[in-house]
């Protein structure tokens, strides 16, 4: 890195000049030394000024992991650690990176410190501490850090790669298409829509079978992804690569419809912030009714059956809901905005029970 060693770099792939989920907060690991690599790596670039130290660009319309480690190899090569997110082009191309630095791969780490890394094992129930010894390269799961905050008076330094014009990895699988993923198959963890399940589902002489069937098929027409508490998970009900909190997979939707729900610390503390939040419940009292903008104090498996019901017969035509901060189409039409609950969320105890 033109003489300059830092101790960490940050490697995060870009599309379309938007960083994966995970990427800040893996720069803000890295202490702000980054490079981004990818289509807009230049835009991406720019929102980052303001909160990291120095920034690499290298452009490519094309993610190919086994070429990108190729020509990534040489800037991360002063430095002791590589960071990357544990996003999907982060876990393709950390492998290859490791193999062509000659260094061990730390992949899906929850923390990184001075000479170790925490990574989970036995589907979440234990935390192994590894000691890192030497170079390494390590991937970090998004949402187990935080993002650095934003200075607009802070000094970043962007520096461009530029590609050495060698032809592609010779074994490099090659893109023949770019297709969105099906809700119902998407990593929770980049989920946008997510519809949750909960012990509140779980009664009835079927333990809440039929219950979750309908929660798929609501989740289904409203473009969600279909996530479960632990006690979900535990039952069945769901994949256990869909259970939903801290100990599961931590996530940072746009909306977050929680049904059955009671919002158990460790829970609540894998849900990052969502900009929408609707709970539905029997009690009000649930710490998940408290964190929600919008709370529906109702009988769920019933509220279910009967969407479920309505979104076979056709009766509901337009599953529309506002993400990422965008207006209610009340709103969006110069009407009023509808009334949500007015309770402000709270800090959650990550210590609690999940």
């Amino acid at each position: 890195m033109s003489g300059e060693r830092a101790s960490t770099i940050a490697v995060v792939p870009v599309r379309e000049a938007t960083l994966p989920p995970g990427g800040a907060e893996t720069v803000a690991e890295a202490g702000g030394v980054a490079l981004l690599a990818g289509d807009g790596a230049g835009e991406a670039a720019d929102r980052l000024r303001g909160s990291a130290r120095l920034l690499l660009v290298w452009e490519s319309r094309t993610f190919q992991p086994g070429t990108w480690a190729r020509a990534l190899s040489g800037a991360c090569a002063a430095a002791d650690l590589v960071l990357l997110p544990a996003c999907p082009d982060g876990r393709d191309l950390a492998p290859r990176l490791a193999a062509r630095l000659g260094r061990p791969l730390l992949a899906g780490a929850v923390r990184v410190g001075p000479g170790y890394a925490v990574l989970p094992r036995d589907g979440d129930r234990h935390a192994v501490r590894v000691g890192i010894t030497g170079p390494a390269v390590v991937t970090l799961r998004p949402g187990v850090g935080g993002a650095a905050p934003v200075r607009p008076e802070a000094r970043c330094a962007v520096r461009r790669i530029r590609s050495d014009g060698r032809a592609p990895d010779p074994g490099e699988a090659r893109v023949v298409e770019v297709r969105a993923p099906e809700p119902a198959a998407a990593d929770l963890a980049e989920a946008d829509r997510l519809v949750v399940g909960g012990a509140g589902l779980m009664g009835g002489p079927d333990g809440g079978a039929a219950a979750f069937a309908d929660l798929a098929e609501v989740a289904r027409g409203l473009g969600a992804s279909l996530g479960g508490t632990r006690a979900a998970a535990e039952a069945g009900l769901v994949a256990p690569e869909r259970r939903v909190g801290a100990t599961g997979v931590r996530v940072s939707p746009g909306l977050h419809i929680a049904v059955g729900v009671s919002g158990a610390p460790r829970y609540l503390a894998g849900t990052g912030d969502p900009a929408h939040v609707v709970a539905v419940d029997r009690d009000p009292g649930t710490p998940m009714m408290a964190t929600a903008d919008l709370g529906l104090v109702t009988d769920a498996p019933g509220m279910l059956a009967a969407l479920a019901r309505m979104l076979r017969d056709g009766t509901v035509r337009d599953s529309r809901w506002p993400v990422d901060g965008a207006p209610f189409p009340e709103q969006a039409a110069g009407g009023a905005p509808p009334t949500r609950a007015s309770g402000a969320r709270t800090p959650v105890d990550p210590a609690g029970d999940g």
